[in-house]
């Protein structure tokens, strides 16, 4: 997983206007019906960086990314409910919905690593999710809670105190971030590379919390194909007993699955695509959105040529626009 720069500058408010893509609602969608982008993102010093060198077209190529709406990951940096405040309340100015991904569990990360970090305390934690809560306060906001952080538990990547303790912390978050007035809440389920079959997913979910929240996230800085993920979705709503809906990451998956021979496959992989634009209420009965939940601006660790996890890589990000989607 990629989480967010801790070096993300604060000047929100000002380039909200200019950054915003309205994407169009339809159906049951909440109102407002649009996302919002965040004008600060990993790719934003690369463009000015281009533009100030007179390089027009490439900086033209990459604003196509940095001007659609991308989730914007708190993983507890100490500007964290600075960004949070300013993200929602630029979005509400816009008339738009932020997309909050919460990435900041202890030990996140546990079978992957590339993103792993030994992360605070169990009440460390559940002192800062309360913070991130206030902060969001009765804001329209999507929030993904904890990429990979259920599926560490289900594929083992844990010792069982660990386990125990995550289940706990993430009940804990489902909760109080569900209890939130106009928070669309969603717990993340993994994807159909991690897990063919979702079923032994849906007792781990529950256990988790899931019913305090809208539903689960899928297919999060994945490349799965979007029909499948789809699918794969709509048969794990039905194990939870058709309670829960589902948002799905389409960033990146414009090709699909990496299958070459560069490992990890999921990181940085080459010849992938920007996936389906980000749109609330896309049509698949059960899909509340499709969203660019990882920024397709950020690189995802130091893997296949690629910077940190979470650093913005123009490159890379040019080369997904210029592929196309054949999702």
């Amino acid at each position: 997983m990629t989480p967010a720069r801790g070096w993300r500058a604060l000047g929100l408010a000002a380039a909200a206007a200019a950054a915003l893509l309205a994407v169009a609602a339809c159906g049951s969608a909440p109102a407002p019906g649009r996302l919002y982008a965040d004008p600060d993102g990993p790719l934003a010093g690369s463009v000015a960086a281009l533009l100030a060198g007179g390089q027009h077209d490439a900086a033209a190529e990459l604003e196509k990314i940095t001007q659609t709406p991308a989730g914007i990951w708190i993983t507890g940096q100490p500007g964290d409910l600075s960004v949070v405040r300013q993200a929602t309340q630029a979005a509400a100015r816009a008339h738009a919905i932020a997309v909050l991904v919460l990435y900041n569990l202890p030990d996140r990360d546990a079978c992957g690593r590339l993103s792993a970090l030994g992360g605070p305390g169990e009440r460390d934690y559940e002192e800062w999710l309360g913070q991130v809560a206030s902060a969001i306060g009765a804001a329209d906001v999507i929030v993904v809670v904890e990429p990979d952080a259920l599926p560490d538990i289900v594929r083992g990547c844990l010792n069982p105190a660990q386990a125990a303790e995550r289940y706990r912390l993430l009940r804990y978050a489902m909760r109080r971030l569900g209890a939130l007035p106009r928070a669309r809440v969603y717990l993340d389920a993994g994807n159909p590379g991690m897990f063919a079959d979702p079923a032994p997913l849906a007792g781990p979910l529950k256990a988790a919390g899931v019913g305090y929240g809208r539903g689960f996230s899928a297919n999060v800085s994945n490349f799965q194909w979007t029909a499948d993920v789809v699918a794969w979705s709509q048969r794990l709503e039905r194990d939870l007993g058709d309670q829960a809906r589902a948002v799905i990451d389409t960033s990146r998956n414009g090709h699909g699955p990496y299958t070459g021979p560069d490992a990890p496959q999921w990181c940085n992989p080459p010849g992938r695509a920007l996936g389906p634009a980000p749109r609330l209420d896309p049509g698949p009965a059960g899909i509340d959105a499709y969203l660019w939940v990882k920024d397709p601006g950020a690189s995802d660790g130091v893997c296949n040529g690629g910077p940190a996890a979470g650093r913005g890589w123009a490159q890379y990000a040019q080369a997904l626009e210029r592929q196309g989607d054949d999702s």
